[in-house]
């Protein structure tokens, strides 16, 4: 899997310091199932993507949907576990942060994100 960080190109913050990117089967299925928190800053960016589910999660979460140009079309500051978002038709992917992580970072609906990912030296 690919990490890296999150930008807001409107505010100029990073609004993910450490973005694990969820871009196959499993990491997908499993995504924050067995976690019991994360950390101010990460997330999981889970794609392709329209809807999570919250079943078997013990913390809620934010859940930010980004459409095909990365720009925020839905937030979704606090989803509880055991529910299920709405369908976003717009959407090609899902963030999953901190609980209230839109509020904190000023995040507001048409934000475009920019991802840069994790140069690794050997």
């Amino acid at each position: 899997m690919k990490s890296g960080h999150l930008r807001n190109l409107r505010t100029g913050e990073i609004v993910g310091e450490c973005v694990i990117k969820a871009d196959s089967f499993w990491p997908r299925f499993n995504g924050l199932l067995g976690r019991t928190s994360l950390a101010q800053g990460e997330g999981l960016w889970l794609m392709p993507c329209q809807q999570v589910h919250m079943l078997g999660m013990q913390f809620a979460v934010s859940v930010w949907f980004l459409d095909s140009t990365g720009h925020v079309c839905e937030l979704i500051d606090e989803l509880l576990p055991w529910k299920v978002s709405p369908y976003i038709r717009g959407a090609r992917s899902v963030i999953e942060f901190p609980v209230g992580w839109g509020n904190s970072t000023k995040t507001l609906l048409g934000d475009k994100l920019n991802w840069q990912e994790n140069i690794l030296y050997g």
